[in-house]
């Protein structure tokens, strides 16, 4: 006989909402594996009490679990926490439907994690509450030491500024109590650390795919990143990420690249996430990186990266230097073509003893040779250091081409493969066509799948580039139209002049002239002309 474990009831407090759903929308429930692994640094070993307020995912409710003796998940929709509870069924789990506000009466949690941020804490019931007042009902719920987790979307972001929808058009209607015009919700870094006072320990820079973290960039370590460095990448990477579903008015790298040089990088990231109180030790970042989790921490001038989720985990190091790829865009802008070359034939001399692919933008400087950086070593599929150079040339100008930067090389070579091969040619490496077309072939392999929709300064160039086209395409009409012309009124004329000489011939033809020269002509044919006289006097006299 086998004893069933009854699943604990969905309990119920002020606030739930039905039919309703936090799962399914526009927004995502808070997750990812960059969180996961932020939180699994972050919550000790063993704690008491634990709080999930809002829509999260059940990988992150699971491992909170794992760690709390005792949990409890608030969510408002009622079906939502129906289905939390049954892919959740532990006994030491508690599912609690409504609001945040409606939840009273039970003892201070220890940790509390509210990594969707507050905007889908309340329900139909609640009042208006802004944003510190939804925070003071949180502390409300938390122990005086607890370690909490809590995120804050950012209307400064590049994402939000660079939205070319419409206000009404860029938020859903899950909020219920809006905080998007909230004039009380903190907006920089230092309103947030105002605002959580002492107890902040950590903020990171929080780079979301509508709602499921992508990448975690300590904000300090943000603030301190500058162009075509790593800590910009990850940024970089993470906005693009978090831009991929919405209508721009522009690319957001050159917004990110002003932003680093500026050191605003941590202010225009799309969200942040606080830690607030004692928790483990984490790292300044934590991004994506294949199967796996990239971890990085900066020491003064050089960063240490580790991939959790590996097969074999290891750590290298790698400077805080600009990227290959930023250094060859400065000397292009420049138009320094003797040092765009010389920085090209070192690059060639150590790509004949580097193994893997090569990519440019995530290959730094170090000392006299070169590292890669965040993505790491990646199999070159058996291709030698031509086809592989290629490659990395084919993207260096693919990416020149699309962000439109300022370069000194005609346009007929830019268009064409001939840019490529130039390129190689500074390298010491062989261009031939075989070599161009697998760099090509590997180059598109590598290349970032295109956005949903274009931004719209892309759209306005290419079409411009297009009115361009269509005017010189248009002057070719013409020249060709006026050739036609011209070889239309030669080839009337000659065959007026044809027509002409036609007549002068019939005209000759029945001449007296013409008609003696063909008797004189005949005449001349007579072989013996005193036998054809004698002929022609017996004729004559016959007659």
């Amino acid at each position: 006989m086998t004893d069933s474990v009854q699943t604990p009831a969905v309990e119920i407090v002020r606030g739930e909402i039905q039919p309703w759903t936090d799962y399914t929308g526009h927004r995502a429930p808070a997750g990812g594996p960059a969180l996961l692994a932020l939180l699994d640094d972050l919550l000790p070993a063993a704690v008491g009490r634990a709080l999930i307020a809002g829509p999260h995912t059940t990988e992150l409710i699971s491992l909170v679990a794992s760690r709390a003796a005792a949990l409890t998940v608030i969510v408002r929709s009622v079906s939502d926490a129906q289905e939390l509870r049954a892919a959740i069924p532990s006994t030491s789990v508690t599912v609690i439907t409504g609001a945040l506000d409606g939840l009273a009466g039970v003892p201070p949690f220890d940790v509390v994690v509210a990594a969707d941020g507050l905007d889908r804490v309340l329900g139909a019931d609640s009042p208006a509450l802004n944003w510190p007042q939804r925070l003071g009902e949180l502390r409300r719920l938390a122990s005086a030491e607890a370690l909490a987790v809590v995120a804050v979307e950012n209307e400064f972001a590049l994402t939000g500024l660079y939205d070319r929808r419409p206000l009404d058009a860029r938020h859903g209607d899950d909020e219920w109590r809006p905080l998007h015009d909230d004039p009380e919700r903190p907006t920089s870094p230092a309103q947030l650390s105002s605002s959580f006072g002492d107890r902040l320990t950590r903020l990171y820079a929080a780079f979301d795919e509508a709602g499921t973290i992508h990448t975690l960039l300590d904000a300090s370590v943000a603030a301190s990143a500058r162009p075509g460095r790593p800590g910009a990448r990850l940024a970089v990477a993470g906005l693009a990420a978090a831009a991929a579903h919405t209508p721009l008015l522009a690319s957001v790298d050159d917004g990110a690249e002003a932003a680093a040089r500026a050191g605003l990088l941590g202010a225009v990231a799309p969200g942040w996430l606080a830690v607030l109180g004692d928790g483990g030790a984490t790292h300044a970042a934590y991004a994506p990186s294949g199967d796996g989790v990239l971890l990085a921490d900066l020491d003064e001038a050089e960063w240490t990266l580790s991939l959790r989720g590996a097969a074999i985990p290891t750590a290298t190091r790698l400077p805080d230097t600009e990227s290959v790829e930023t250094l060859l865009f400065r000397l292009a802008a420049a138009e320094d073509v003797p040092g765009f070359r010389a920085y090209a034939a070192r690059l060639g001399a150590w790509a004949g003893a580097a193994e893997g692919l090569i990519l440019l933008d995530d290959l730094f400087p170090d000392g006299d040779g070169f590292t890669r950086g965040v993505r790491g070593l990646r199999g070159s599929g058996g291709d030698g250091t031509a086809e592989l150079l290629a490659a990395a040339y084919h993207r260096l100008r693919d990416r020149l081409i699309r962000a439109h930067r300022r370069h000194p090389w005609p346009p007929w070579t830019v268009e064409s493969d001939d840019l490529v091969s130039t390129w190689l040619g500074m390298s010491g490496v062989d261009s031939s066509a075989v070599v161009l077309k697998r760099g090509r072939e590997i180059a598109d392999r590598l290349a970032e799948p295109p956005a949903d929709e274009p931004d719209l300064r892309t759209v306005l160039a290419d079409a411009e580039t297009d009115r361009v086209r269509a005017v010189e395409l248009a002057g070719k009409v013409f020249g060709l139209e006026r050739t036609m012309r011209f070889r239309d009124q030669s080839l009337r004329t000659r065959e007026q002049q044809i027509r002409t000489t036609r007549d002068d011939l019939r005209t000759l033809r029945n001449s007296p002239v013409m008609r003696l020269h063909e008797v004189t002509r005949k005449v001349a044919k007579v072989r013996h002309p005193r036998q054809f006289a004698r002929a022609l006097k017996r004729r004559l006299r016959k007659g």
